[in-house]
């Protein structure tokens, strides 16, 4: 009886073994194994949230620190469009006419949204500040992202149960979750860190939970009508169950040129 007792608790502690070796080796990686090993919650090293920008007096894109050695020698522009000249219409509408008949040809497997800009209540547009991919993501206004242009316009690539990958209009990456913040990198489909849930509100503004974190997309809101020319911090953080502001996001049209609708105060 007692070879059998010894026996039964070999087996148990096996099973236990291996139970926690698998909690142990989860894939946590936001990146998906593109750098750092599975199991890594951290793989680019840059901490758990954001540290706030440097104040510019005019915001300007900037290159950020390079974390893939894919874009070590890349030439990043950092200049946005500054205006809609008659030359550049002209460019635009030709590029699209050849845009949509490659689309007539053959339809992308996955369906994508026109390109919008995303808006919380408090006026902070989901935006690129630095174009290197693994740099954090900020919100700013309109105004005070001017010279920003594509890089705080996305467009949504939808999957079944009202999934998107959103991708940025200037660098082509897509939003990705990272610890409490969210990061951008290149769009990979298979990336549960890059997808996010759309939830519905009843005022027509919308939630976005991150499928891998499963939190959702936030920026902290203290004076609505105050905290309007600042940098808004990206976080993730728990879904809020009942009614809230910094949670909620807006979609509006696409802001690609610098100048503003209305200049400061």
């Amino acid at each position: 009886m007692k070879e059998v007792s010894k026996a039964l608790q070999c087996i148990f502690c096996l099973i236990c073994v291996a139970f926690f070796s698998a909690c142990g080796s989860k894939d946590v990686n936001p990146l998906a194994g593109m750098i750092g090993k599975p199991n890594d919650a951290d793989p680019l090293k840059i901490g758990s949230k954001p540290t706030i920008p440097a104040k510019q007096p005019f915001p300007k894109l900037l290159v950020g620190k390079i974390y893939f050695p894919n874009e070590e020698n890349k030439n990043f522009t950092t200049r946005a469009r500054p205006k809609l000249d008659r030359e550049t219409l002209e460019l635009d509408i030709a590029k699209l006419k050849t845009q949509d008949k490659l689309l007539l040809a053959q339809a992308p497997n996955v369906p994508i949204s026109d390109w919008v800009s995303l808006l919380s209540p408090g006026g902070a547009a989901l935006t690129v500040w630095a174009l290197a991919q693994g740099n954090w993501l900020w919100g700013y206004t309109l105004i005070d992202s001017a010279g920003f242009g594509g890089a705080r316009v996305w467009r949504f690539h939808f999957f079944p149960n009202d999934e998107v990958l959103i991708e940025n209009g200037k660098t082509g990456t897509c939003v990705n979750a990272y610890k409490n913040g969210v990061i951008h990198s290149a769009c990979n489909e298979k990336n549960k860190y890059q997808r996010f849930k759309l939830i519905p509100m009843t005022n027509e503004a919308f939630m976005l939970k991150n499928v891998g974190m499963n939190k959702c997309l936030q920026t902290p809101i203290g004076n609505v009508f105050g905290d309007f020319h600042k940098v808004s911090s990206i976080f993730l953080s728990s879904c809020a169950a009942g009614a809230n502001l910094d949670q909620q996001w807006y979609v509006v049209a696409p802001p690609f040129l610098v100048r503003p609708l209305y200049k400061k105060p």
